[in-house]
Formats: structure tokens, C-alpha cells, sequence
């Protein structure tokens, strides 16, 4: 199994889930990264680029599976949503279908359909649809928010006292653990339920965004203290920020998707799809 994002907050799971399973893994990964913290796990590694189809092809020599988990979470000049995300993307599905891949999963994200123009969601439907017309069997994978997104806004407000919340505080969203998420890239390598689907998923529970936040900060002890950014103000946040960079107005677009819009998972049935049990979000 070829595993992209290897590295990654959701990648790195991806990895020891499938080898405490006894799996053969693959890692692919980029000279200079920090794939030394995946030494424990005993998978092998190739080092390559999505941004290089060649290496993409020698990357899946005698791989049967590959789970795509590979995002940006900060965008660089040589490294952004359109040559990874949406490039690399299509790349690699390109490569995957000449070595005759069995079955691929890829982790796309809630939005991809409602994003628009933002370049996140942008790239993220334009590899879903490349996916769909590859040939490929496959299963597309749209998590919502982690509930890591809520942990790194409890530091900030450990750090500072206090952190600003994106988008909508009532927006309704169900966090899942990137480990859960991990597990479901798992059950879809053989999952006839979810084979040539794209299936939005989230963890055990919907709430706001408010009250993840809230229980976020009271499980380590720290005052729920935070000041609203809504989604016209992270746009216009945005606009500001292209002076800076494309990277941060592109970031600020995303947050405003992200944070503001009502994810439609059916929390309860998640568990019963995948045939897993779902890290209940205190714990």
C-alpha cells in the first residue's frame, strides 16, 4: 500500500494504522522532510515528489492499494494547492492506472462541492472529478474539521489568553479524530459500501463550532475566551492579505468555508458504515 501525506497530521496515522495492522506499507516522501518520525513503524519509504510523474511511476512499482492523504497545509511559492493538490493529484491517479492499482482512496475535504473559486476546494474537485473519469476504483473521502483544529486553538489561547474563531460560532460540524479517519481510509480499500463514492465523513458527534471549541479548552483547563471572525470579515481579511501573499488570502478563503458551513454527516451512522468505533470527541 502506497501511502501520500505519509508525513502529515492525517498521514502519519494513516501509516501506523495500517501497519498495526500488519500491512505492507510504502511511504512517499520528499528529501528533507521529517519522515524520521515514522521510523518506529517499520514501513518502507520511497522518496519522491507529486510534483514529479516519473518518480510517481517507480513510487507504485508492485503497490496494489494506495491511500491518498496528501494536502498543503501551508502554502510556498514551489508548493501549493494547485501543483500538489490538484496536479500531483491527477498525477498520481494517472500513474496508479498504468501499474493497475486495485483500489485507491483519496482524503478530498468537506467544501470540494460547495468552495467555489477558493483555491483549496478548487484543486480538491478538480482531483475528485479526474478520479471519477481515471478508470480507477476508488472511494473519495470528505472529512470535515479534525478535532487537532480545535486542539491548536486551545494552544493559541493557552499562548495568548485568548484566540479568534473562524466563520460562524452555530455553524453545526461533526469533528473526527485523525486516527478514526485513518482507520476509515483503512476499511475503504475493501469496503463494497463505499467503492466509486465520494462519501462525506465525521466523528461520533454534531455540534457547533462553539461548543467544540468550548469542551475543547475545559477538557485541558483552559478559559473558553475567544473573539469571532465571521465569514465576511475573514474575506475581507483575505482580500488585505493578497498584498502579502496569494498563500494567505487563499487561507483566509478556506477558514470562511470551513468554519461556516453546516456539515451534513449523519454522525450515528458513520460507526455502523465503516464497522468502527468512534473516539468519542472529550476523550
Amino acid at each position: 500500500i502506497l501511502v501520500t501525506g505519509a508525513t502529515g497530521r492525517l498521514g502519519n496515522q494513516v501509516v501506523r494504522v495500517l501497519r498495526a495492522a500488519g500491512l505492507e506499507v510504502r511511504c512517499l516522501v520528499r528529501k528533507g522532510s521529517e519522515y524520521f518520525w515514522l521510523n518506529d513503524t517499520g514501513s518502507a519509504y520511497f522518496f519522491g515528489d507529486l510534483r514529479d510523474p516519473q518518480s510517481l511511476s517507480r513510487a507504485l512499482r508492485d503497490v496494489q492499494h494506495v491511500i491518498a492523504a496528501h494536502g498543503v497545509r501551508n502554502e510556498t511559492t514551489d508548493n501549493h494547492h494547485k501543483n500538489v493538490n490538484a496536479e500531483g493529484s491527477m498525477a498520481l491517479f494517472k500513474a496508479a492506472k498504468a501499474r493497475g492499482v486495485q483500489h485507491l482512496v483519496y482524503v478530498s475535504c468537506a467544501g470540494a462541492d460547495v468552495g467555489g473559486d477558493v483555491a483549496l476546494f478548487a484543486a480538491k474537485r478538480a482531483a475528485e472529478h479526474e478520479l471519477a473519469q481515471s478508470g480507477l476504483s476508488y472511494t473519495v473521502l470528505r472529512p470535515g474539521l479534525f478535532v487537532q483544529n480545535f486542539g491548536d486553538l486551545a494552544r493559541r489561547v493557552e499562548t495568548n489568553g485568548n484566540t479568534f474563531l473562524p466563520g460562524r460560532p452555530e455553524t453545526k460540524i461533526a469533528p473526527i479524530h485523525t486516527r478514526d479517519l485513518a482507520l476509515m481510509c483503512l476499511a475503504s480499500l475493501d469496503l463494497p459500501a463505499v467503492a466509486n463514492r465520494v462519501v462525506e465523513v465525521g466523528g461520533p458527534e454534531t455540534m457547533t463550532v462553539a461548543d467544540a471549541f468550548r469542551r475543547t479548552c475545559e477538557a485541558n483547563g483552559l478559559p473558553g475566551s475567544y473573539w469571532r471572525m465571521p465569514p465576511v470579515g475573514l474575506k475581507a481579511l483575505g482580500k488585505l492579505a493578497r498584498t502579502v501573499g496569494k498563500r494567505w488570502q487563499n487561507r483566509a478563503e478556506a477558514l470562511a468555508v470551513l468554519y461556516a458551513n453546516d456539515q451534513g454527516v449523519e454522525s450515528g451512522k458513520m460507526a455502523e458504515l465503516f464497522g468502527i468505533p468512534l473516539t468519542p470527541f472529550n476523550e
